[in-house]
């Protein structure tokens, strides 16, 4: 299955695992249930979800790592409703393996411990287990929230700009502004002779 089609079913998590006969590899988990095996690392799934949502990562990650001054493990934003936030899946094997997976803040339920592991509860009633300890967890939670907040009020911002522009020049012209351009125009043409 195509990553784009698995984001119709709304990701939700997107996890390092070492599969027999195929290697390094991403299990990727949905809202609707689904858990997908996806034959290319997580560190390429996470530049597929970037170039998708035509976003550039490294500014993206220096912007907000900067803001919550961090240099690595920031959360990414992919949209308003997708924040994912990095956590410690595995020890790798190998130099370029890779530990980290990406959970969907929106996503997580509820944190939990369970025989010295984190278990992180999905809102799809799926389980992940977490090397880092709970309160790094709920670290990068907070961490992602605050990414949340940021991003919604850098795009309503954005948005709130473009909305007055549109519903400010969709009213009918006054005379007061026929007026301002009839001087606008003779002023042009004197101007010009």
């Amino acid at each position: 299955m195509e990553l784009e089609e698995i984001l119709y079913e709304e990701l939700i998590a997107f996890l390092p695992a070492y599969l027999t006969l195929k290697g390094n590899c991403t299990i990727l988990y949905t809202n609707s249930g689904g858990i997908y095996e996806f034959e290319k690392t997580t560190k390429t799934v996470l530049c597929q979800l970037s170039k998708y949502y035509l976003m550039d990562l490294q500014a993206t990650k220096k912007y907000y790592g900067d803001i919550l001054g961090l240099k690595n493990l920031v959360p990414i934003p992919f949209n308003k409703e997708y924040i994912f936030i990095p956590v410690k899946i595995r020890k790798p094997l190998c130099k370029n393996d890779g530990s980290m997976g990406y959970v969907s803040i929106n996503h997580i339920k509820k944190i939990t411990e369970s025989n010295g592991k984190t278990l992180i509860h999905l809102t799809n009633h799926e389980k992940i287990e977490s090397l880092s300890s709970i309160e790094t967890v709920n670290r990068h939670i907070k961490n992602g929230c605050i990414v949340k907040k940021l991003y919604e009020e850098r795009h309503n911002a954005n948005s709130i700009n473009e909305y007055d522009f549109y519903e400010e020049y969709d009213k009918p012209a006054t005379k007061g502004d026929i007026a301002i351009l009839i001087n606008e125009i003779l002023r042009i043409k004197s101007a010009i002779r």
